[in-house]
């Protein structure tokens, strides 16, 4: 169960986006909030299961689907085509393994020759667009599948 000052950063969340607050809501919040989880929603509610907590695989797909609409959330598909979600706020990269699909996540801050942002802007002033930011993903095969 998440500490009572994590429970006020979930709630605090959920607040700014109008959302209100749930325990399934932060227990799945509290749950992707960590480096390289990045769960099918079959695997979370499994994981949640684990924990001891009492939900539904449709309360979880239901409450992932709000939490991606409001944006606290991030979902996307892997190179099997599975719907995963990441819930770590910390700016990183995805590398992904094409041959079994592993995916972890590489901190930018760990990467300060990959400076996104002056890309970010020059994309904007030529297109346009209002940027609101970027996801990036590297594909290969991670040192497991290298042999």
């Amino acid at each position: 169960m998440p500490r009572t000052k994590e429970k006020e950063n979930y709630r605090a969340r959920l607040k700014a986006v109008g959302l209100r607050h749930t325990l399934p809501r932060e227990r799945i919040l509290s749950f992707l909030d960590r480096k390289n989880v990045h769960p099918t929603p079959e695997e979370l509610y499994q994981g949640l299961k684990k924990r001891g907590y009492d939900i539904g695989l449709s309360t979880v797909y239901l409450n992932l689907h709000v939490l991606r609409e409001h944006g606290l959330i991030y979902e996307f598909k892997d190179p099997k085509g599975y719907t995963r979600y990441d819930g770590y706020n910390e700016p990183h990269v995805h590398m992904v393994c094409t041959s079994c699909g592993k995916v972890e996540d590489l901190l930018l801050k760990n990467l300060p020759e990959l400076d996104l942002e002056p890309a970010l802007k020059a994309a904007a002033e030529r297109t346009g667009w209002a940027l609101e930011g970027f996801r990036l993903e590297f594909r290969g095969k991670c040192p497991n599948c290298q042999g």
